[in-house]
């Protein structure tokens, strides 16, 4: 059986359609955010998780210099093609669990911005502590970690990634689903 720590359980799910999450375009909660004061105007964007690209070819357009990163066959194709129609925006084939700054070849630097859509949801949830412990790692001293944590079920069903987020742990049909982290390192 495949589980979400293999690059074959994602391709499976695009193949078959059953990326619910995915808009097909930039998340409208990310867009909104743009608009918000507390949204930085510039800085280093990575994205751990990036799928086929959206939300990171958004941030690019805004001019931020972006590493997306995924591990899919089926995403990394997308990213590849985002990143030769934007010299800012550059895509990694890497599983975001061996991020490291100390690596040279495409991570080995610090972010100004970690953005999530998704990733966070669809990681097993014993791995969460670590994906968190990847993305500070990975961010400058009083660098960002901008999180948009989707979906949150308060005990309902819903299509989506696999695994759901609860209360503590929007838009138009994912009110009540959704919300927006917005974190500072703090060293």
């Amino acid at each position: 059986m495949l589980t979400q720590n293999l690059p074959e359980f994602w391709d499976n799910l695009y193949a078959e359609g059953k990326d619910y999450w995915n808009f097909k375009k930039a998340t409208p909660a990310l867009l909104e955010f743009f608009k918000h004061p507390s949204c930085p105007a510039e800085g280093s964007v990575l994205i751990p998780g990036a799928g086929f690209g959206y939300d990171a070819e958004a941030w690019a357009m805004r001019g931020h210099e972006v590493l997306a990163v995924d591990f899919a066959p089926t995403a990394v194709d997308e990213l590849d093609h985002l990143s030769r129609k934007h010299k800012n925006l550059h895509s990694l084939d890497k599983d975001l669990f061996t991020l490291t700054p100390k690596d040279s070849k495409h991570e080995g630097q610090l972010f100004d911005i970690v953005y999530d859509y998704g990733t966070f949801s669809a990681i097993h949830p014993g791995r969460r502590d670590e994906f968190f412990e990847v993305c500070y790692k990975m961010l400058k001293d009083d660098g960002l970690f901008i999180c948009l944590v989707y979906p949150l079920m308060n005990g309902k069903s819903l299509q989506g990634p696999p695994h759901c987020t609860s209360e503590g742990e929007l838009f138009p049909g994912r009110e009540g689903k959704e919300e927006f982290w917005l974190m500072k390192k703090v060293v």
